[in-house]
């Protein structure tokens, strides 16, 4: 609703500033307001566009970046129709004293702005170099220091993990989904590991936080227009002393375990 709420200001703007400095009858009301309003959209791209070749060059967590990302992410769940509802929300910790690393199993592109708008806090994801492949997406990962992975590239994606290790030692948190992509939508549990994802909390030793998404499946297979609920179930952070002498692939096996309980759970119900 922002970002329609300042487009509709703007084509109210030019929708009388046409009005008042072309000297034509009132009757031309009906082509003033359609041209007003495509340019008052037209404005809005433009300063975002604007804004992220700015932003891009500044710090991801300051404040005014973030404030204009989440609404831009609840129009797009709003405009999917889709309703987030939430469990162990307590289990998180603030981003500004804790740095921590999520891993949820993954079956929408939708995933890391669904947690993101949930949680209402300066983080950031690990993404896939397809996701990124216009101009315009990549502004907005340089923008909010998003991590972009090639994992068709082996000695890309090792580079970029050391990377992106170092951000989190700089106590960035982040999103994973260390199933590597989405592998399937039909069904919700995670389905496939890939250990190395985990050596993003394990070198830096910060606090693992396992997330499960359920229901996220739905939005790409169903009609847009129908309603979708989402639930998110925040687990209790992994600790470094608790993960402390353990391989990546036994602690990926218990983040796996833990999330693919909840989804088991839910289907009784």
């Amino acid at each position: 609703m922002f970002f329609i709420s300042i487009a509709l200001l703007f084509g109210v703007g030019f929708t009388l500033l046409f009005y008042f400095l072309i000297p034509l009858s009132a009757w031309y009301l009906f082509l003033w307001v359609p041209v007003g309003f495509i340019c008052g959209v037209i404005l809005l791209v433009l300063l975002l566009y604007i804004y992220l070749l700015i932003g891009s060059k500044t710090s991801s967590k300051l404040p005014s970046k973030h404030f204009l990302l989440r609404r831009l992410c609840k129009f797009c769940i709003h405009y999917m129709h889709v309703k987030i509802v939430h469990e162990g929300i307590e289990n998180v910790p603030d981003a500004r004293k804790d740095t921590f690393i999520i891993y949820a199993n993954h079956k929408s592109n939708m995933d890391p702005m669904l947690i993101y708008v949930d949680l209402h806090q300066k983080i950031t994801a690990v993404g896939k170099k397809t996701l990124f492949t216009n101009h315009f997406m990549m502004l907005i990962a340089k923008t909010y220091g998003a991590v972009v992975m090639d994992r068709d590239n082996d000695r890309e994606a090792a580079k970029t993990m050391v990377k992106a290790i170092k951000d989190v030692k700089n106590g960035q948190s982040m999103i994973i989904f260390p199933e590597g992509g989405i592998k399937t939508r039909d069904v919700e549990e995670m389905v496939s590991l890939r250990a190395g994802a985990y050596k993003l909390a394990m070198k830096p030793e910060v606090l693992i936080l396992p997330v499960t998404i359920i229901g996220s499946s739905h939005i790409a297979k169903d009609p847009r227009r129908k309603k979708k609920i989402v639930k998110i179930i925040y687990h209790k952070p992994i600790t470094p002393l608790e993960y402390k002498g353990k391989t990546t692939t036994e602690v990926g096996n218990m983040v796996e375990q833990l999330i693919n309980k909840d989804i088991e759970n839910n289907k009784e119900k």
